[in-house]
């Protein structure tokens, strides 16, 4: 049986997910392969602007748009990541999707404050991330669904309003799922 990876596609936690982190929660994978997954969560809004972000570090940022930074992950929430549309043109940055890549490097942090050269884009700080085959049993004993990713998924709608996006996307109501799904 071949595996399928789901890189540039999204994860949605099911209504009754215990992990407190993960609760609510929209992750894009950037990441998906024989050796594991990484991703970074759509919607979950850190309360720091892009603008403070970029000032914190000394990068003059008169005209960020007003949005916040988001808490992509769990892990290494020092290093940030900027989701983005166009080509991987900058330092260390990867294509991920068709028009979406992800970049680390501080040249686009001076391009985006500089209103240059991205077009849309979504900063993280922080990443999730999965071993080998561990991403695959979390979803076989239910505890992600899947659904394709979109621009207005990823870039355009306001955080509150992603997950419940992501649930029209595959067709379900979520009020509807119980965590009594599958007991018999």
């Amino acid at each position: 049986m071949s595996r399928q990876y789901l890189m540039h596609r999204c994860l949605i936690a099911p209504p009754d997910m215990a992990d407190d982190f993960f609760a609510h929660t929209v992750v894009y994978l950037a990441r998906h392969d024989e050796e594991g997954a990484q991703g970074i969560i759509l919607n979950r809004p850190s309360g720091l602007k892009i603008k403070e972000l970029l000032n914190d570090l000394e990068i003059e940022a008169d005209h960020v748009h007003p949005q916040e930074v988001l808490q992509g992950g769990p892990l290494r929430p020092e290093a940030g990541f900027v989701l983005h549309t166009g080509q991987p043109t900058w330092h260390s940055s990867l294509a991920v999707g068709e028009n979406v890549c992800i970049t680390t490097s501080k040249d686009i942090l001076d391009a985006i404050a500089r209103n240059e050269g991205v077009g849309r884009y979504q900063i993280a700080l922080g990443y999730a991330s999965w071993d080998k085959n561990q991403l695959e049993e979390e979803i076989s004993r239910g505890d992600w669904l899947i659904c394709d990713s979109d621009m207005d998924l990823i870039f355009n709608l306001p955080y509150d309003d992603r997950w419940d996006a992501a649930y029209r996307k595959i067709g379900v109501n979520r009020n509807w799922l119980s965590s009594e799904i599958g007991h018999a």
